[in-house]
């Protein structure tokens, strides 16, 4: 039995469209408990395949179930909208998508609607989360955090005093069973939706809110790292010195990984607040984040001319794979100005200034990747590409596991699409 009120579904879609209609509050408040029933509070990390962006609270990209590989199209579904955020999939494969109209949609492992949700007249804001006790919380964009049973039914809505951009962040739920949420501001709420912790950021948070060794890890727009711990105050721990676009990745229990300025992956000790480059500029094209940590312990990122680079601690080169056609090996210049193209046997590489979706990694070293230019695949260590599709969709929104030999893969024109073997 987990901790949540009784509440009808009427009652909660009322509150959702009634905090639409209305400016946000300054402070939010939910329904209580009934403290003369008891109650059981589900723990631990929550279930799934894929339980929040970046599948993990430390935002690895690490996938527990194995890659398919090769992979191939099993099967796709256009869901009646488009698509901006990842979705989750819990342990039994189900795949939950949120759209940018207020609908929310359920699909069985082999590709059957199980059920459609209405939010209010507001659509998430944020990536959707599943937390320990297997809700599937979602921010709207007008400002209510609403949490859906694994029937659909509405459990809360609970009013965050914030709107729009000011909670695109990804939220985190926690072991305990409490969920972070925010951007501007954090709240922290309970598993019934109550509002236990509310705090101001300096800056906007970006990316995704990380589950850190003192708690948790907001990184500001400005590149600021916060670390927030009720009844506490956010405490600034050092800055990684310019802009982020989407956020960090946990490297071990103390380093925060991150791209600045497209150019440059930086490492944070959480701990000094000391700064270090992991990899500097290399001349080819941006870096897509937020960067990947594989199983062996070092960092990937690709870049916008379709190359991997997986990076130690020592800023040791470990991976280098080809992902796009265009980015083809040539022989390397010894007389070229070191980082440059000629230099490192890269020409001519098709530059795209938009990002793609981050990857995703397995136990084996297997990769799966989305390029923005619609490249589907997954990659063996060794180097071998197998691709789905050359173009699979014209704008990739996130790749995620689904269980063993599944992928699920999300296109902002509303497909998803389920690979496997």
């Amino acid at each position: 039995m987990s901790m949540k009120t009784p509440s009808r579904l009427g009652a909660a879609l009322a509150v959702v469209a009634g905090f639409c209609a209305q400016p946000a509050p300054e402070i939010a408040h939910a329904e209580g408990i009934d403290t003369t029933r008891p109650y059981t509070v589900v723990v631990g990390p929550p279930r799934g395949h894929a339980p929040s962006e970046r599948v993990d609270a430390r935002r690895t990209g690490q996938s527990r179930s194995r890659l398919p590989f090769p992979p191939v199209d099993k099967w796709r579904r256009h869901l009646g909208g488009t698509i901006e955020v990842p979705p989750v999939v819990d342990e039994t494969g189900r795949i939950y998508t949120a759209l940018t109209v207020p609908e929310v949609v359920a699909y069985s492992p082999d590709g059957k609607e199980v059920w459609r949700t209405r939010l209010g007249s507001a659509p998430a804001i944020a990536p959707p989360v599943l937390t320990s006790d297997g809700t599937i919380l979602l921010v709207t964009s007008a400002g209510a955090a609403v949490g859906l049973g694994r029937d659909g039914r509405v459990q809360f809505a609970t009013p965050l005093g914030q709107r729009g951009r000011d909670l695109d962040v990804a939220p985190l739920a926690r072991s305990d069973g409490s969920v972070v949420v925010g951007g501007r501001a954090l709240v922290e709420l309970d598993a019934n939706g109550g509002v236990r912790a509310r705090a101001s950021l300096p800056e906007r948070a970006v990316g995704a809110l990380i589950e850190g060794p003192e708690g948790t890890i907001a990184t500001g727009e400005a590149g600021g790292v916060y670390v927030f711990r009720p009844p506490n105050p956010p405490k600034k721990v050092g800055t990684f010195g310019g802009p982020l676009r989407r956020g960090a990745a946990l490297e071990g229990g103390r380093t925060l990984l991150a791209v600045v300025n497209g150019k440059t992956l930086v490492g944070l000790d959480l701990k000094t607040g000391l700064t270090h480059v992991r990899a500097g500029d290399v001349g080819l094209g941006t870096y897509d984040e937020p960067v990947t940590i594989h199983p062996r312990g070092f960092a990937m990122f690709s870049t916008s001319t379709g190359l991997l680079f997986g990076v130690d601690a020592a800023g040791n080169e470990r991976l280098r794979m080809v992902l796009d056609k265009g980015a083809q090996p040539a022989a390397p210049d010894p007389a070229a100005p070191a980082g440059t193209a000629a230099a490192t046997g890269f020409f001519n590489a098709p530059a795209d200034a938009r990002p793609s979706p981050a990857m995703i990694v397995d136990a084996e070293g297997r990769v799966a990747f989305a390029r923005q230019n619609g490249r589907v695949g997954v990659a063996r260590p060794d180097g071998n590409v197998a691709l789905v599709s050359e173009k699979l969709c014209a704008a990739p929104v996130a790749i995620q596991p689904a269980g063993d030999d599944k992928l699920v893969a999300a296109c902002r024109d509303g497909t998803i699409w389920m690979l496997g073997i």
